[in-house]
């Protein structure tokens, strides 16, 4: 991905950026750069990208598909929806480096072994993708995005198979991008708690190459034939940028921790103190919270093109009747067979996760805790309805 600062200078080069000629070819080479994980959301995974330089010319060009403008009107609205445009971004390879330098992240460059057929149908793709009907695409953050771009067109490109490495251990989408998160814990809750069963699928080792760092680290052991005999696809890697990780201590603790305490804190409110009129501020502040998770989950299960979001068992855990528990509770009103079903659909969710499979971030089990507590003060067990 790339920061919004040089967008409008890459949005230039679309404009200008020369077609890549056939000609040339027996004097280009071609390069697939890869980018460190940075520190911002949108670059904790890496990036990916394409560099085709002519030798004995100036032109050394990087072909970028992480382009991406955060000023899009409902920029958050239509990413939640799937409906988020990236685009092919052409400039200089010294520019993109500036870039990356300045950000304290290391880039690493492989050369790839393509025969001069191969870089000729590599250019025509590429000059394809350039043309303002295709310079946009519909992203896809697991299917369709920076990596994958250059994965496929390198593929398309080839004159026979290319063969990707063989694994013993696959894992999960979930789980190949949850090293990448702890960096930002908040972030890494939020993505488990939309990511439904489709991102515990486990990923082939083409699929697990959406992450840049993983492409990067399969092309060194994928091959492709030529003229029947398999050759090493990428050259070994070399380091173009090294500048060291910063190393910080890890606060993936932090939601878990502070979920506990809360939770501590509304067991106490409701089984220690019985103080009626701090239960009801706090029923207010809990249940409008929980109204509104329940609802973005209802959001992501049904309306959001993320195939990823869908399915998503967290919806029994925080489920829609708590908001309308939260109504009727702003009306005045008590609904003790509501709470039972309520809290019946929340006692639901672990077990069903668990036998689905579908990843439970431990920071959830507290939080989900937190609001059944709640919902089973209100349940009046004991009592006649």
């Amino acid at each position: 991905m790339i920061k919004k600062t040089i967008l409008l200078a890459a949005l230039m080069m679309l404009v200008i950026a020369p077609d890549i000629e056939a000609r040339t070819a027996d004097s280009t080479d071609v390069y697939m750069i890869t980018c460190a994980p940075g520190n911002e959301s949108y670059s904790i995974y890496g990036h990916t990208a394409l560099r085709i330089a002519i030798r004995g010319s100036d032109f050394d060009m990087v072909y970028n598909w992480g382009i991406f403008d955060f000023s899009t009107p409902n920029f958050v609205y239509r990413f939640a929806r799937g409906r988020l445009d990236y685009m092919l971004g052409a400039y200089s390879y010294s520019r993109f480096l500036q870039e990356y330098i300045s950000e304290g992240r290391s880039v690493w460059s492989q050369k790839l072994n393509l025969t001069t057929t191969e870089k000729e149908r590599l250019f025509l793709l590429i000059n394809e993708n350039l043309r303002p009907e295709n310079v946009k695409y519909r992203y896809d953050f697991f299917y369709d995005n920076c990596a994958t771009r250059v994965r496929d067109i390198i593929a398309a490109s080839a004159d026979d198979t290319v063969i990707f490495p063989v694994k013993e251990k696959s894992f999960s989408f979930r789980q190949l991008i949850d090293p990448y998160q702890k960096v930002l814990p908040w972030l890494d809750l939020g993505a488990d708690m939309l990511l439904g069963l489709p991102a515990d699928r486990k990923a082939s080792v083409a699929d697990e190459m959406f992450l840049p760092i993983l492409l990067r680290d399969n092309f060194a052991g994928t091959v492709i034939v030529h003229d029947g005999i398999e050759e090493s696809l990428a050259e070994p890697l070399e380091t173009v940028v090294d500048i060291p990780a910063t190393q910080t201590a890890s606060k993936a603790w932090v939601p878990q921790a502070l979920f506990w305490l809360i939770f501590a804190f509304v067991v106490l409110v409701t089984f220690v103190f019985k103080r009626p009129g701090l239960e009801k501020v706090i029923d207010y502040i809990l249940y409008f919270i929980f109204s509104v998770i329940a609802l973005l989950l209802i959001f992501t299960n049904i309306f959001s093109e993320h195939d990823a979001l869908h399915l998503n068992l967290l919806f029994l855990g925080i489920n829609v009747l708590i908001a309308l528990l939260f109504i009727m509770m702003i009306a005045g009103k008590k609904s003790v067979k509501l709470s039972r079903l309520t809290l019946t659909l929340s006692l639901l969710w672990f077990p069903v996760a668990l036998i689905a499979g579908q990843g439970i971030n431990p920071a959830l089990i507290p939080l989900v805790l937190t609001i059944m507590v709640r919902l089973f003060r209100h349940c009046s067990f004991g009592k006649e309805l």
